[in-house]
């Protein structure tokens, strides 16, 4: 297995990509068009480009042999195999260590059309679930693509022997938060208001 595999919502890049290409076009034709002042508004562009990477095409999930790695929006959350007790899929791929459980920004459950669509193309069963599948589960789901990931890799390591058990509630979960990512958006955000002002 490619290590580390790594997943991230292609639907939210398409997004993010759309949301960038507008705001850059924006930002070049008040900058080259009169008066001098509309030039400000090229700061609440760059706003825009800086939100929609941040919040929609940075976040993904990295599946290593040693750790699952959350990069979600302004936070990377690394758990480590020996800390993981359950993977769940009710409303996004969540991760649960003892007291504690982390969602998974970029992969979200499918809504109640793409469930129903979903189940209508697969009657197969859902690998590495027991019992009844969540919708969250269904193959093609952006949930359940990455929960595959993460299970499959558990289930291989758990096999090999390379995870030890009854060590979750010993074993440290790493979250580190990206304070000066957050604080050069809400500085362009503040100026993208100032400069909303003065236009």
């Amino acid at each position: 297995m490619p290590d580390p595999d790594v997943f991230y919502s292609r639907f939210n890049r398409v997004i993010a990509a759309i949301f960038a290409a507008v705001a850059a076009l924006s930002a070049l034709s008040l900058f080259l068009l009169p008066p001098a002042s509309s030039r400000a508004l090229v700061v609440p562009a760059l706003f825009v480009v800086l939100f929609v990477w941040e919040i929609l095409w940075r976040p993904d999930l990295r599946v290593s042999d040693t750790a699952v790695t959350i990069r979600n929006p302004l936070r990377t959350i690394v758990v480590p195999w020996a800390a993981l007790v359950h993977v769940d899929t009710k409303f996004a791929l969540t991760l649960y260590t003892p007291g504690k459980k982390f969602a998974v920004f970029c992969a979200p459950a499918p809504g109640r059309s793409l469930t129903s669509a979903g189940r209508r193309k697969t009657t197969d069963p859902v690998p590495y679930v027991s019992g009844a599948p969540r919708p969250g589960d269904l193959p093609g789901s952006e949930s359940g693509e990455a929960a595959q990931l993460v299970r499959s890799r558990w289930d291989a390591l758990q096999k090999s022997g390379r995870v030890d058990g009854g060590l979750a509630a010993q074993t440290p979960v790493t979250v580190v938060w990206a304070w000066g990512r957050a604080g050069v958006l809400a500085a362009v955000a503040a100026a993208s208001i100032v400069a909303l002002l003065l236009a």
